[in-house]
């Protein structure tokens, strides 16, 4: 299973459908599927219901594993149609340009997913990433229906067959890429990125788009940003010094010092706001490198890149540590998920 991070993270369960689709087309029913992961039918597509982003990896892997498609990922977000995932959906296509409707997906990824949508216009290209909360991988075939699921929305919204100039991926290089190539057209391919994301040529943000209707427009976004209001928001002291913590741990080395200041509060205070909520900052680092070193197995990275990654000094203190969280060794968990089927712990 996933990690505690992406399990308290949650996405639209408007997901589900699209899923079923993609399973439907394949042959396969769709409700053994979801009974495999102890889920229920699928919820209507007008549902508000939000699912965890563990059970979202979990289904897609599911998904390849039952279909035997190893791009489903690429195949599932074919099956996106105009309105399936709901009122952001609509708000998208009734924006005056491409570019307007990249603005509005940033400004309510949330009613998507808790994630950030980033956008960085540079010369000739403008680039969309994806990017979880607190450093977490995005599964191979969750990523790919992401990335190509951005450009299926694209071509629908502007009615044109336009190709991305590259694409990356943080995931290693699948054996067989002709579907990618497929999907992606001329796009420059890469992947073992350190992110997921697509870019297209910078004047594609000023085309049009066919359901342009800025007065609808107008009106959904007043909705959208009612629903944003009423989405959970994490207000504990300890999430907030845990996604600094894995910033950090992705720049280099974590240092309490430099925790505190990102947060603007003495070393002092954080030591007793995390008093107040029963941790401590070494404890907090402690598990999340534990959740990120889960992470990553599944992730099939190896276990020299992931001692990098999490800052141990050598292989050998990364695995003291790997076996004390596990009473494994990194190579005998990994071995142990491989044979079962699925990677982590049950939680």
């Amino acid at each position: 299973m996933i990690p505690v991070g992406p399990r308290l993270s949650t996405m639209s369960a408007r997901v589900l459908p699209l899923v079923s689709a993609a399973l439907r087309a394949a042959g396969v029913d769709e409700a053994n599927v979801g009974a495999r992961l102890g889920m229920s039918a699928a919820e209507p597509e007008d549902s508000d219901v939000r699912i965890s982003h563990a059970l979202a990896f979990d289904l897609f892997d599911a998904a390849a594993e039952a279909t035997g498609d190893d791009a489903f990922g690429l195949h599932a977000s074919e099956c996106l149609e105009p309105g399936m995932l709901g009122t952001v959906d609509h708000l998208l296509r009734c924006s005056r340009t491409l570019g307007d409707a990249l603005l509005r997906a940033r400004r309510y990824q949330r009613l998507i997913q808790d994630a950030e949508l980033l956008l960085d216009q540079r010369g000739a290209r403008v680039t969309q990433s994806y990017r979880l909360g607190c450093g977490f991988p995005m599964p191979r075939q969750f990523a790919e229906c992401i990335l190509a699921g951005a450009v299926t929305w694209t071509r629908q919204m502007t009615g044109r067959a336009l190709d991305p100039v590259e694409v990356r991926f943080s995931h290693p290089r699948p054996r067989d890429i002709s579907e990618h190539e497929r999907m992606f057209g001329r796009a420059r391919l890469r992947f073992g990125s350190e992110e997921n994301s697509v870019a297209f040529p910078a004047f594609a943000t000023e085309l049009p788009l066919v359901d342009a209707n800025e007065r609808l427009a107008a009106v959904l976004e007043r909705y959208a940003r009612d629903l944003v209001s009423r989405l959970p928001r994490a207000t504990r002291f300890t999430d907030r010094v845990r996604a600094v913590m894995a910033d950090d741990l992705h720049r280099g080395v974590v240092r309490a010092a430099a925790v505190a200041a990102s947060l603007r509060v003495s070393p002092r205070t954080l030591r007793r706001r995390l008093h107040d909520e029963r941790t401590t900052a070494r404890r907090l680092l402690d598990e999340l490198r534990r959740e990120l070193a889960l992470a990553y197995l599944r992730q099939r990275v190896g276990i020299g890149e992931i001692a990098f990654a999490l800052r141990y000094a050598d292989v050998s203190a990364f695995s003291k540590a790997f076996k004390r969280w596990t009473g494994r060794s990194p190579g005998g968990y990994h071995r142990a998920a491989t044979r079962d089927g699925r990677a982590g712990d049950r939680w």
